[in-house]
């Protein structure tokens, strides 16, 4: 029964991929992307010093909007899609078929993720000489739990009566206040931001990443925990309609 089961979330998880890879140019696209703007950003300032520079110090912020895209418009935002497309009605009305489709869709936008984390280290590792904070497998490894943090958020949005259309403007909005509070904390500190990138994904997966604070093991710990919870919660409670004017 459970081999049964993996082989049927395998199955539908390559379907998933499958579905994203029939638009490569856009794909290709959004895995470069990251690298060509770090590197205009990065030269835009006077250029690297990379004897000197710590990697992840230098590219932290980086790797966690990275998995916050893949987390909101890949895992979260096309569970919404797909709701709305009938896929979800048609199939998926069981809590083991629930199970089973959230476990593909997680499985195949994990797979995209650690793509988008390799490709990004890939084009911006060599320019650092230094090896401190530069290890690939601690990277992944870091950047995975950025990923799963993300979800929890992007999870629990898919509960609430969205359509494609306004989820797509509050994950938008979401990104966006994210990065904004996380950029004013490394310009200006003040009790209020500092109170609100407490409560940030996008500043607790730069602290993941980085790996700097005390916390860094609880941080880790505690995320792990809130998404086996957040993802069980999302497999009993997931809407099965799909939101359209005509029902």
């Amino acid at each position: 029964m459970h081999t049964h089961m993996v082989q049927r979330i395998i199955k539908l998880s390559l379907l998933f991929i499958k579905e994203q890879l029939k638009e490569p140019a856009a794909l290709f696209w959004m895995i470069i992307s990251p690298g060509a703007v770090y590197y205009l950003l990065t030269y835009s300032r006077g250029g690297l010093s990379p004897t000197t520079s710590d990697y992840l110090e230098n590219t932290s912020w980086f790797y966690a909007y990275i998995s916050s895209s893949v987390a909101f418009f890949g895992f979260s935002f096309y569970i919404i899609g797909r709701r709305e497309s009938g896929f979800i009605r048609s199939f998926i009305y069981t809590p083991i078929a629930k199970a089973i489709f959230l476990a593909a869709q997680l499985l195949s936008y994990s797979l995209i993720s650690i793509i988008y984390c390799t490709v990004f280290y890939l084009l911006t590792r060599f320019s650092f000489e230094t090896t401190d904070n530069g290890n690939y497998w601690t990277i992944t490894g870091r950047f995975y739990i950025c990923y799963l943090l993300f979800c929890i958020p992007g999870a629990l949005l898919t509960l609430a009566p969205m359509n494609f259309q306004n989820a797509n403007t509050v994950f938008s909005i979401s990104s966006f206040t994210m990065l904004v509070l996380g950029l004013l904390s490394t310009r200006q500190t003040h009790p209020a931001i500092d109170f609100a990138n407490t409560l940030n994904p996008l500043w607790l997966a730069k602290q993941i990443m980085t790996g700097g604070t005390a916390e860094h093991s609880t941080l880790i710990f505690g995320t792990l925990v809130v998404f086996t919870g957040t993802f069980l919660a999302t497999a009993f409670y997931l809407r099965i309609n799909p939101i359209w004017s005509r029902y």
